[in-house]
């Protein structure tokens, strides 16, 4: 797995949350509710996107060799891992020092 991962782009539009829930296997992950699970499989749900912020600001991915990796959303939805990222990588979102 790369530092920097495209996983849903933003062709998928307003269905982003639902797919990423229901497309991913989301046992690695910690930080993501099961009631934040289940609100994001329906997008006409009032707290569609109150539960989709919450996911993204606590999900962390944990891959086989121990690295961190978070979600990242602008337009495109990412799997970043900031602490391996080279800096080009960081300018290119944004994240410079």
């Amino acid at each position: 797995m790369e530092n920097v991962n495209l996983l849903l782009t933003d062709a998928r539009g307003i269905y982003i949350p639902r797919d990423f829930v229901e497309c991913f296997n989301l046992s690695k992950f910690t930080g993501i509710s099961e009631d934040d699970i289940e609100t994001c499989k329906n997008p006409e749900n009032e707290w569609y996107w109150e539960a989709w912020d919450s996911i993204l600001g606590n999900a962390r991915f944990t891959a086989d060799d121990g690295r961190i990796f978070y979600l990242y959303q602008d337009g495109d939805l990412w799997l970043l891992c900031y602490d391996q990222m080279t800096e080009e990588e960081k300018h290119n979102f944004g994240m410079e020092d």
